[in-house]
């Protein structure tokens, strides 16, 4: 049912287009109506008729009004002083918010006006410090200096509850009730008329903005309509493609709400996790809240039963990893994102059986966060063999028995790990290593220790070059340290370790993952790129949605399959330097567009088309987990045709998994790789030994 066109009352000033701020401002005004329209014109059938009809009176709103809502609502979820909204002439934005704010009939007002404020308490917050301190010296208030905020609103209500003198002797008119209830009306002479979004509208255009964004819409963080923002006034460039947008990613309304309520949840565990150790209240807020969708996700994962386990997972086939793909938009998938940080809310709070029965429901199944499942079982191996550990067992023969049945169950999850083909291989050297180290505590012989090919106990060792240099003492500086330069002007670790190999003959930059990236984004910029249903769905998007995913290679298997071979047989200048002269300047993964051209040709040339097929295979099939950890500099010699990757490590500093596992790659396929090691001292002796 389409509802009556609303019409507003006719005033002395009508708002037109002119009365809109420039091309910038109506830049939100374009974006909101290219979301309404294209989410309504195929998955309208995701909201209800009631949503549906809100969102219609939106479409049919004057553009002032429509362009109002949406910069409060691109604003903090708050009161908001009309006085404040520079978004127009004063006169038709203050007839645009009585117009949002009205009511009509079947549908909810777009703005809450200050009638709708019924708590003294909260209206008082919305004061200014200097214009409580006012307020309350009305009131006879005395001893205000210095006082915050708080303080006075609770001063001023403490004032407004007591009995007057004047009402103690005689009957006053106004009861201490009648009092604190007039201070709303009080705040609103000083504020003068507020507005604030109402809740149930806001929801609704958070839940249109996540199925248009394919993201979850976090209030005051939402860098996808900012990126669109910008985009659409010319400040960024996103690169061209074919959209072709799904209409099946979301199944139901009731999917969307439930997703989008779980995401929610999940962002709130996040931002608990991120406090402090010792702030245990946080950590414990974020328990409670998974132990709150505890049941929840043991019901869910029941209904999976034993085919889960037996194969459910993507089998590498094109329309597998597609349904894959799909499941990131299910209620689920938001579920097992609360589940995974209530495994890690529970190490946190050393609720260790707790931990243990929560990586094991998420080990039982294979139809989210695939990806995870290494660290999974390194974490497990850890509990067993570290944290569930009785402690002083010798000389109990009870706590020896328990040690020996959890070394048992670390040596078969490290099994299970090595054998289960979705654990990464960085996760495969630590779960080896762990295996080899319980076996050992067993006491196992060599005969009957674990063999397997996928068992990797150690990477490659690149050469180590000590060089040395001063470092800039300055104990109020944080971060990272600073070194005096060749040209006097101080440096990062990595720049000086640039100066040092300038007398080896090399020149190069301080590119770390972007050297690799980049060559592989335009290597692949049409693949990349290439429309897949449910991938590329908005003209905002610097990657396809399930470039992080593990979807991504098994949706273009044979596309990047091929590619790979050209480019092991030789062919990969011409795609550099037309791609990075056709696309310089778009926003795309991975791509940093102050590595110059030339640089990128010398060094993609001197890799060789077998280094560069081995690079670009492990980011095509990883790219998530492997577009960090690659070595700080890419140096070359073009007197010897020669290029070299070399880690740089200041005092203390050492390997990370990743960069070691990105040095065995390189190393295996036959590029050159140095470890830099910087240290104090200065002298001739600039750089020791490779």
């Amino acid at each position: 049912k389409r509802p009556a066109k609303l019409v507003r009352a006719t005033s002395a000033k009508t708002a037109t287009e002119a009365d809109v701020p420039g091309s910038e401002r109506q830049s939100y005004l374009q974006i909101f109506d290219r979301i309404l329209h294209t989410v309504l014109r195929a998955e309208a059938h995701l909201f209800s008729d009631q949503e549906r009809q809100i969102l219609s009176a939106f479409s049919e709103l004057d553009r002032h009004s429509r362009y109002l809502f949406t910069r409060v609502y691109m604003r903090k979820r708050e009161w908001i002083r009309v006085s404040s909204l520079n978004y127009g002439e004063k006169e038709v934005v203050e007839q645009s918010c009585k117009y949002l704010g009205a009511q009509r009939q079947d549908i909810e007002p777009f703005f809450l006006t200050d009638a709708s404020i019924n708590e003294s308490e909260k209206a008082l917050t919305l004061l200014l410090t200097p214009e409580l301190r006012t307020l309350a010296k009305s009131k006879g208030i005395k001893q205000l200096s210095g006082k915050p905020k708080e303080a006075l609103c609770s001063m001023i209500m403490k004032s407004a509850k007591q009995r007057t003198i004047v009402s103690f002797f005689k009957k006053s008119k106004e009861t201490p009730t009648q009092r604190v209830e007039g201070l709303i009306g009080e705040v609103v002479k000083i504020t003068g008329p507020m507005i604030s979004l109402n809740a149930t509208v806001a929801e609704l255009f958070e839940r249109l903005h996540l199925v248009f964004f394919r993201a979850p819409v976090h209030v005051n963080d939402d860098n996808t309509m900012k990126a669109a923002v910008l985009a659409t006034i010319g400040q960024i460039r996103f690169p061209k493609y074919t959209i072709v947008r799904s209409s099946d990613l979301f199944v139901s309304a009731e999917h969307v709400i439930q997703y989008k309520a779980l995401a929610e949840v999940g962002a709130e565990m996040a931002r608990l996790a991120a406090s402090q150790v010792k702030q245990l209240d946080d950590h414990k807020k974020g328990w409670e809240l998974y132990l709150a969708h505890r049941e929840s996700w043991v019901r869910h994962i029941a209904c999976f039963g034993d085919s889960n386990n037996a194969g459910d997972e993507s089998d590498g086939t094109e329309s597998s990893a597609i349904e894959y793909w799909k499941r990131h938009f299910a209620p689920g998938w938001a579920l097992c994102r609360i589940v995974m940080r209530g495994a890690k809310f529970a190490a946190t709070l050393r609720q260790y059986k707790n931990e243990e029965e929560i990586l094991l429901s998420l080990l039982s199944q294979r139809a989210y966060q695939l990806h995870r499942r290494g660290e999974w079982y390194e974490r497990l191996v850890l509990l067993y063999t570290t944290h569930l550990r009785p402690k002083r067992a010798k000389g109990n023969n009870e706590a020896q028995e328990q040690a020996l049945v959890l070394l048992k169950l670390a040596r078969e999850a490290c099994i299970r790990a090595i054998q289960d083909k979705d654990v990464n291989s960085i996760s495969l050297h630590t779960i080896s290593r762990q295996l080899r180290a319980v076996e050992e505590k067993l006491e196992l012989e060599s005969r009957f220790q674990y063999k397997h090919p996928r068992v990797s106990l150690e990477w490659r060792d690149a050469p180590e070059r000590t060089v040395y240099g001063v470092r800039i003492k300055d104990h109020a500086r944080r971060g990272p340290s600073l070194w005096d330069g060749d040209d006097q002007v101080p440096c990062s670790v990595e720049g000086l370790a640039l100066w040092r190999y300038k007398p080896l003959g090399f020149q190069g930059v301080h590119s770390e993952n972007a050297m690799a990236t980049t060559l592989f984004s335009l290597l692949f910029w049409d693949i990349i790129f290439y429309p897949i249903p449910g991938v590329l769905d908005t003209e905002y998007q610097s990657r396809p949605l399930d470039m992080m995913s593990d979807a991504f290679y098994a949706n273009r298997k044979a596309l990047i399959d091929q590619r790979l071979e050209r480019i092991s047989a030789g062919e990969f200048l011409d795609a550099i330097e037309s791609n990075y002269e056709a696309e310089f300047g778009a926003e795309c993964v991975g791509v940093s567009w102050d590595i110059t051209a030339d640089n990128l040709m010398t060094v993609a040339q001197y890799i060789g088309g077998k280094g560069l097929e081995a690079i670009c295979r492990v980011l095509a099939k990883e790219y998530r987990l492997k577009s960090s950890g690659f070595p700080d500099l890419c140096l070359w010699d073009k007197n010897t045709k020669k290029v070299m990757f070399v880690e740089v490590k200041g005092p203390k500093d050492k390997l990370s998994d990743s960069q070691r596992d990105w040095i065995d790659i390189l190393l295996k396929s036959g590029i050159e790789v140095e470890v830099c090691l910087v240290r104090e001292g200065g002298g001739d002796e600039s750089v020791e030994g490779s």
